[in-house]
């Protein structure tokens, strides 16, 4: 009996997730702009509410604060399992999203705990209305965001012999240092483009196959490179989660025979809470921008 209500209050839990999500499908279908629509895929407030109620289905059981912390794990891992199935969700992004759904999930389990003990009637009561205020307020205070990534590499060669070498460049040898790259996240491999004028297509190659489309924006020879992204790749780790806009190298000659290679990309993002997802994206895109820029660099300086 034990086990079996453990099992049903995890089942129940995810269950909870998997309607929230539903009913952020439906409401973005009707209303894309709405404030619920853009709100309620955080990826706080949901294991949140998994946590509270798997609480309320164990609260006979008066489990003490280590067994909440284990079985939240176990819930964490179903809820996982579901993910994949469900949502289709790419191995990375799991791995990426596990420490913050499982902070909220026992944040849910442990309120829980507390909120739904015997001769508690009164406070939860009182509670209640708190509860409530909060889940619609939050979505209320939410909007896009966006943001840009910026990184810079000094390089010991004048501009003239770095500027071929941003344009296009050939496959980077170097295996993958970022342990993100190592456990499987695509990474950039190679450069090419149709032309060295405003409205080419170029295309930076990514592992596994995944390209990224773009054109040419704006060409300042030996200065400025700046290109939209027309398409990305349809990888489970991106899709839905964030789209990178566009991208940009900036020569500065130093006046010394080194150039400074500055890369910059614009994004913007699609999951919640912002604060956990934006250091995330900020930390992937650096070591892609450095992958790059360091390949540059050692292209640039053998000519030297």
């Amino acid at each position: 009996m034990r086990a079996g209500r453990l099992l049903v209050g995890m089942l129940a839990g995810n269950g909870a997730a998997v309607l929230l999500f539903a009913l952020e499908f439906v409401l973005f279908s009707v209303s894309p702009e709405s404030a619920l629509a853009v709100g309620l895929p955080s990826l706080l407030f949901v294991p949140f509410c998994i946590g509270l109620v798997a609480a309320w289905v164990w609260r006979p059981l008066e489990l003490g604060i280590g067994a909440v912390l284990l079985h939240s794990m176990s819930c964490l891992f179903l809820g996982l399992i579901i993910g994949t199935v469900v949502f289709h969700e790419g191995a990375i992004c799991l791995v990426i999203v596990s420490p913050i759904l499982y902070g909220g999930l026992v944040a849910g389990a442990l309120t829980g705990r507390v909120w739904f003990r015997k001769n508690r009637d009164r406070a939860n009561l009182c509670l209640a209305p708190v509860f409530v205020l909060a889940i619609v307020a939050e979505p209320a205070l939410r909007s896009r965001h966006t943001s840009v990534v910026a990184d810079e590499i000094r390089i010991a060669a004048p501009p003239a012999r770095v500027w071929p070498h941003v344009l296009a460049f050939k496959p980077i040898p170097d295996p993958p240092s970022y342990w993100l790259f190592r456990a499987g996240l695509p990474y950039p491999m190679e450069t090419t483009n149709d032309g060295n004028f405003t409205g080419a297509h170029r295309s930076c190659r990514f592992s596994g196959g995944a390209a990224f489309k773009e054109l040419v924006a704006e060409i300042d020879p030996g200065r400025r490179l700046t290109f939209d992204i027309v398409e990305m790749p349809a990888d489970p780790e991106l899709l839905g989660h964030l789209d990178a806009h566009c991208g940009q190298f900036e020569l500065r000659d130093n006046g010394d025979g080194t150039t400074t290679l500055i890369g910059r990309t614009w994004y913007s993002l699609h999951v919640r809470p912002v604060w956990y997802f934006d250091w995330w994206t900020h930390d992937i895109f650096h070591a892609v921008h450095l992958r790059v820029m360091r390949h540059i660099k050692r292209l640039a300086e053998i000519q030297t």
